[in-house]
């Protein structure tokens, strides 16, 4: 005989939390900004950094609704993986962004909950490939405006 399925049904599901999830994708973003990985590169687990992993470990509720043993968790890879420190202002981004995705999550499904993850996971995603996308960009006007005027001498 199969096990029968179990459904969390909840009435708040209704509105989506824009705002909330808005403001958790710009405190992980400005934290990132203290971030520098060893290896740089392109793909989604590098650009994300620490950051990502904190999605994960939230999802799976490593350490409950504890916003201290996350963040802690949070430092202790960014210590090991960046070539920068993690400032203060950064820090309290991280809690910031750590304890708004904990209240959202005592108040969602886990269903509801994990969808509200993959919106700040790329979401963050987009504003740090935007914000890299921008850096190459001046970096080449630099160069271009570097070679031209090597060119007029």
């Amino acid at each position: 005989m199969r096990k029968p399925i179990i459904m969390e049904v909840r009435e708040n599901e209704e509105k989506w939390p824009t705002e909330k999830i808005e403001e958790i994708q710009q405190n992980l973003f400005e934290y990132l900004k203290d971030y520098r990985a060893e290896n740089p590169g392109y793909t989604k687990h590098s650009v994300m950094g620490p950051a990502g992993k904190l999605l994960t470990i939230l999802s799976a509720s490593m350490f409950g609704e504890n916003v201290d043993s996350y963040v802690g968790y949070i430092e202790n890879i960014h210590e090991s993986q960046s070539k920068k420190h993690l400032s203060p202002e950064g820090r309290e981004r991280l809690r910031s962004a750590t304890q708004a995705l904990i209240e959202l999550k005592q108040n969602a499904s886990e269903r509801y909950f994990l969808k509200i993850v993959r919106a700040v996971d790329y979401g963050v995603y987009y504003l740090k490939m935007k914000e890299i996308a921008k850096a190459v960009e001046e970096k080449k006007a630099r160069e271009e405006e570097k070679n031209a005027e090597g060119e007029q001498k």
